[in-house]
C-alpha cells in the first residue's frame, strides 16, 4: 500500500519546490528565480498586452455585443474575454 499515490502542485504557499506528474512519471523541481532582465521585445510585448487588456476594460455595451456576435461564429477561441483581448492586441500590431 502507498502512503501518498500522487503528489501536485506546491509543497508550501512560500516554498520554491513543486511535485508534478507528466506522462505517468512523478517528479519534483525547484522554481527559480530569474535574474536575467527582460529584453526590449518583452518589454514591448507587456505594454501592448497591458494596453489590450486596457481596452478591453473600456468597450462600450455595443462593441462587447459586436464582439459577441463574432465569438458565435468562430471556433479558434474558448471564451470571450480570450477572443476580445486577441481582437484588441491585432488592433495594436497593425
Amino acid at each position: 500500500m502507498e502512503l501518498i499515490d500522487k503528489m501536485s502542485g506546491k509543497f508550501h504557499s512560500n516554498s520554491k519546490f513543486y511535485a508534478a506528474e507528466r506522462y505517468g512519471t512523478q517528479f519534483t523541481g525547484k522554481i527559480g528565480a530569474n535574474d536575467t532582465p527582460p529584453t526590449e521585445a518583452q518589454v514591448a510585448q507587456r505594454e501592448r498586452f497591458a494596453q489590450a487588456k486596457a481596452n478591453v476594460a473600456q468597450l462600450t455595451p455595443e462593441q462587447v455585443t459586436a464582439y459577441q456576435e463574432a465569438f458565435a461564429k468562430q471556433h479558434k477561441y474558448k471564451s470571450l474575454q480570450g477572443y476580445m483581448l486577441a481582437q484588441e492586441m491585432a488592433k495594436l500590431s497593425e
